[in-house]
Parts: C-alpha cells; sequence; structure tokens
C-alpha cells in the first residue's frame, strides 16, 4: 500500500501580471493567509512570477531568471517566514530560450526540485515553443508534506502517459499548475481531465489555474483518487484550502 496524502494543501487561484513585484506581493499576501489556515504547502500556478499579455516574446526572454535569482530567493524567505512549503511557476533562464519552470521549495526556503514542462502548448492556435524551451526530464516526484509529489505543468495534463509515469515513479499527490486558457469547452475540458487523472491513476490530483478574465478560467479543484471532488474554486482570486488525507490505491489494483 502506498503511503497517505497528509496534512493541508493551500491552492492559490490569481493572475500574474508583468509586474513582478505586484505578483509578489500577491504571492505573500497568499502565504500568510495559507499559514493561517494550518496549510503545510503553498501551491502556486504556472507563471506566477510574470505573465504578459502583448509583447510576450520580448518581454519573457528579459523576464526570466535563474532558479538563484531574485524571484525564488524571494518565495525562499516567505517559506521560511510562515514554515511553508512553496511551489510556484516561473520562466527560467537559459542559454537559448527560457524553459517554464516549477520551483519547489521546503520550510527553510530551500529549493528542493524543479519541473521544466516538456509539452509545450503548440495546440488551438497558439505556439509556447515560439516564446519557451521544453524541459528534457520528467520530474522526479519528491516527499513533501502532502504525501510524494509529482508534478505535470498545464497541457502535460492533456497526455495520460505523463501522469501515469508519475504514479509509476512514486507519486502520491500529482499537482498540476496551470495557466488554463478560455475557449470553447475548456473549464469542462480541465475539470474532466484533472478528474480522469485521479481515477486512472488512484492519486490526488491537485489544478491550480491562473484567473484572468477573457484569458485563464481560474477554476482550481482537487480531486481524491476515486474521483470524489475534495475542493474547487470557480471565477476570481483566492485561496482554496484542502485537506486530501485519503488512501492511495495500490499499483496491482490499478
Amino acid at each position: 500500500m502506498q503511503g497517505l496524502a497528509r496534512m493541508t494543501a493551500a491552492l492559490a487561484q490569481f493572475g500574474a501580471s508583468d509586474d513582478k513585484e505586484a505578483n509578489l506581493r500577491a504571492i505573500s499576501s497568499f502565504a500568510a493567509q495559507a499559514a493561517q489556515n494550518g496549510a503545510s504547502m503553498l501551491l502556486l500556478p504556472e507563471f506566477s512570477m510574470f505573465y504578459a499579455k502583448t509583447n510576450r516574446h520580448s518581454l519573457i526572454k528579459t523576464a526570466a531568471e535563474p532558479l538563484d535569482g531574485s524571484f525564488v530567493a524571494a518565495l525562499g524567505a516567505l517559506a521560511r517566514r510562515y514554515g511553508l512549503w512553496i511551489a510556484a511557476g516561473l520562466y527560467e533562464a537559459s542559454d537559448g530560450l527560457p524553459y517554464n519552470t516549477i520551483a519547489v521549495l521546503d520550510s527553510t526556503g530551500s529549493l528542493r526540485a524543479f519541473h521544466r514542462k516538456t509539452r509545450l502548448y503548440d495546440a488551438f492556435g497558439y505556439r509556447e515553443s515560439d516564446e519557451c524551451r521544453a524541459g528534457e526530464q520528467p520530474f522526479t516526484p519528491l516527499d513533501t508534506p502532502l504525501g510524494r509529489l509529482g508534478i505535470i505543468t498545464c497541457f502535460e495534463l492533456r497526455f495520460p502517459t505523463l501522469a501515469a509515469a508519475q504514479r509509476a515513479a512514486g507519486a502520491e499527490v500529482l499537482f498540476v499548475p496551470a495557466g488554463w486558457m478560455e475557449g470553447e469547452n475548456k473549464r469542462l475540458h480541465w475539470r474532466t481531465l484533472l478528474c480522469a487523472r485521479a481515477i486512472e491513476n488512484g492519486l490526488t490530483v491537485l489544478g491550480c489555474s491562473q484567473y484572468a478574465p477573457g484569458l485563464f478560467i481560474g477554476h482550481s479543484a482537487a480531486f481524491a483518487p476515486d474521483g470524489t471532488t475534495l475542493g474547487a474554486k470557480g471565477a476570481g482570486d483566492g485561496l482554496l484550502t484542502i485537506s486530501p488525507e485519503r488512501k492511495t490505491m495500490p499499483c496491482n489494483s490499478i
């Protein structure tokens, strides 16, 4: 039998802008609220550091930072201040196009792991590969207060084998940070795919999307391994706090 998804997770739904300091102020407010609510881990969406609605190609490369840069350092300070693990999205600088990266920090503020998105959003008329480079390796699940955490990012949710690989590598809880774009039936796609990944892998799935009217849908949600909804938000900014304390299914029972 695999372990338990332990403790309490706080999913922060908001719309990041091209003002990094404003985004950090929002994240700081969420961290304070998460700690007040008794959470052990704060989960933030894809692009939490920076998102530009116009002139994206040039601005993203300028905004990108290394993993030892000021944004991750600020997350570390918040992690230490509030005693939280934190996971958040950023554009990671490289020698070419930046990576779309999720950084995971522990409650001492140390960077414990990161996931560089491997399947870029080249779909529905959009080409993320024009502005980011793809990561080459799947995330290695990591022991956290929530249990052994796996990560896939946004568009990767549409590839069942990627979630299955996280489960096979030992993940008990799957985190899906996203900037899930508006569009026909996109809200249905998001909720259905999150629930499907939970059921087919026997995992708790935590989906955290940005919210920006006319751009990102919000509707962050969490699902138990049996498909039960553990918590959900609609539109708007806010914190979704859940306690996903459910046993995961043994691999040979799936």
